[in-house]
C-alpha cells in the first residue's frame, strides 16, 4: 500500500509542478499575470523552452535574464508561459499522503474492530 501511495503522490507532484500563466490561444495579448522579478518558463514559436527572470514587461516585448544574459522576447512569438509553483506542489503532495494514510488507517481499524464471526 505504501508503494501505491507513493506512486499517487509522485503522479500528482509531476502534474502540478507548474502553473500556466499565459497561453496565446486563450489569453491573446493579456500579459497582466506576468510579474517583474519572477522566474518563468517561456515557450516560443520554433524555439526550445527556456527559463528567464523577468526584468520588465513592455508594450510589445518582455525583457529578462536567462543564463546570466539579457534576453528580449517578442510578445507575438510567445506560445505559453509557465511558472513553477513549489508551495502548491508541496501542499498537494502532503495532503495526498495524509489522505491516503488516513484511508488506510480507517480500513485497518474497520477490519480490526469487526466481530469474529464476520467473514470477508
Amino acid at each position: 500500500m505504501r508503494t501505491f501511495s507513493f506512486l499517487i503522490a509522485l503522479l500528482i507532484l509531476l502534474q502540478s509542478c507548474t502553473t500556466t500563466i499565459y497561453r496565446n490561444n486563450l489569453n491573446k495579448n493579456d500579459f497582466s499575470a506576468v510579474q517583474t522579478g519572477k522566474k518563468y518558463t517561456f515557450y516560443e514559436n520554433g524555439k526550445p523552452k527556456y527559463k528567464a527572470k523577468v526584468s520588465t514587461v513592455e508594450e510589445n516585448k518582455i525583457v529578462g535574464i536567462a543564463n546570466n544574459q539579457e534576453v528580449t522576447i517578442t510578445k507575438n512569438d510567445i506560445r505559453v508561459i509557465k511558472k513553477n509553483n513549489p508551495g502548491g506542489t508541496t501542499a498537494i503532495v502532503v495532503g495526498s499522503v495524509a489522505g491516503m494514510t488516513a484511508f488506510v488507517a480507517l480500513i485497518v481499524s474497520l477490519v480490526n474492530s469487526s466481530p469474529d464471526y464476520y467473514y470477508y
